[in-house]
């Protein structure tokens, strides 16, 4: 109702009936309650403060936000309703409009814009809270995506440059070790041992090469039915050789009657050759210990914990370590974990890491089943 009706209203109040007064006040509940129906079919949230900082209106959207009923939201102070962004000392009569980005922790992440705008006369204030997760999380993928596209492309043109020179050093090597078959046995015997070194070399750093152009190009999955704890076995069987002679203990706990998955087996050997070699590396010496992995699983995922009581991650690499060429290692590249994340999504699993400097870091990846279970609430 306008400003203007209800001053008419109040002027012509003493000569108004009983009949009058009460078509006038059904009248006004229903448009309020049009007005509240309105409000709470919002999805972004609104508090309206009086002159004083007060809350005295929210909407339903604004109650789930703050997790709180209606009541109890209307009794917060400002500053926290605005999560500390200003003081109403500040706001009030100043006329100023502010927005402000939010990320809240607890008790789940979520990305708010607000927005206070002065109403009426100035002294009154809206708070308008738009929920942003949605578009923060997929922009937040995209970049990622589009980040992970450069660095493959990036990858393969250094890959390139490197290959064409290393075939041709690899055929002159050849034509040497050829050439050379043909000169006198005292010359043979002396050089052809360097060469054959020169060669493996060569066939060892093309096939590094190739490996890693590979793991940075996983290309489209091949999916099929995977045991995960042969994948698993595998690796271990590959990655022998590096850990044997440090003597680290690799202890196993894995599921007999773990639940096949429909999975690129290849992308998956790669994804977990990353995690172990990273687990046993960050172990400084023996007697610190070993490795940990258990693999188990529920009605819809298998699980698989990867654990190691090496150095740890400090928090703030923690905070960067999805980043590329972010590496705590002194010989390494920073890509393993940036290429793990990428497999582990394509494959919808989840990847999460828990660390703490001096005790160990622990990595868990979760895995839909090829045969999810569908547990139906009984009727």
């Amino acid at each position: 109702m306008k400003r203007d009706t209800l001053d008419k209203i109040l002027n012509r109040l003493e000569h108004l009936s009983g009949d009058d007064l009460r078509r006038i006040f059904m009248r006004m509940a229903s448009e309020k309650g049009l007005l509240q129906d309105v409000f709470d079919a919002l999805r972004d949230g609104l508090i309206l403060f009086d002159s004083d900082g007060h809350a005295r209106f929210a909407n339903k959207s604004a109650c789930a936000m703050f997790n709180c009923p209606l009541k109890e939201l209307l009794s917060m102070p400002f500053e926290r309703l605005v999560g500390g962004t200003c003081s109403w000392q500040d706001l009030s009569g100043s006329g100023v409009a502010i927005t402000r980005d939010l990320q809240v922790n607890y008790p789940e992440s979520r990305h708010y814009n607000f927005l206070m705008s002065p109403v009426a006369d100035g002294s009154e204030y809206l708070l308008l809270i738009r929920d942003d997760t949605e578009s923060v999380v997929q922009g937040e993928a995209d970049a990622e995506a589009e980040q992970f596209n450069l660095i493959t492309y990036m990858a393969g043109a250094v890959a390139h440059e490197i290959g064409n020179p290393l075939n041709s050093l690899g055929l002159n090597l050849q034509l040497m070790q050829r050439k050379l078959a043909k000169t006198d046995a005292s010359v043979q015997h002396k050089l052809a041992p360097l060469l054959e070194s020169a060669l493996a070399e060569t066939h060892r750093l093309d096939t590094l090469l190739r490996q890693f152009l590979q793991s940075m190009r996983p290309g489209n999955m091949q999916r099929e039915s995977v045991q995960l704890n042969g994948v698993i076995a595998h690796v271990l069987q590959v990655l022998e050789p590096e850990i044997a002679p440090r003597g680290i203990e690799v202890q196993q706990a894995l599921s007999k009657d773990l639940p096949e998955l429909n999975a690129d087996g290849g992308q998956l050997f790669q994804a977990f050759y990353n995690l172990i070699r990273n687990a046993f590396q960050s172990i400084p010496g023996e007697e610190f210990g070993g490795i940990y992995i258990q693999t188990d699983y529920n009605d819809t995922d298998v699980r698989v914990i990867i654990g190691d009581n090496g150095t740890g991650i400090s928090h703030e690499v923690m905070g960067n370590m999805y980043e590329p060429f972010r590496t705590t290692k002194r010989k390494g590249n920073g890509l393993g974990l940036l290429i793990v994340r990428h497999i582990i999504k394509e494959h919808g699993g989840t990847l999460s890491l828990a660390s703490r400097v001096g005790t160990g870091t622990t990595v868990t990846i979760t895995l839909p089943r090829a045969d999810r279970v569908v547990r139906l609430l009984p009727s």
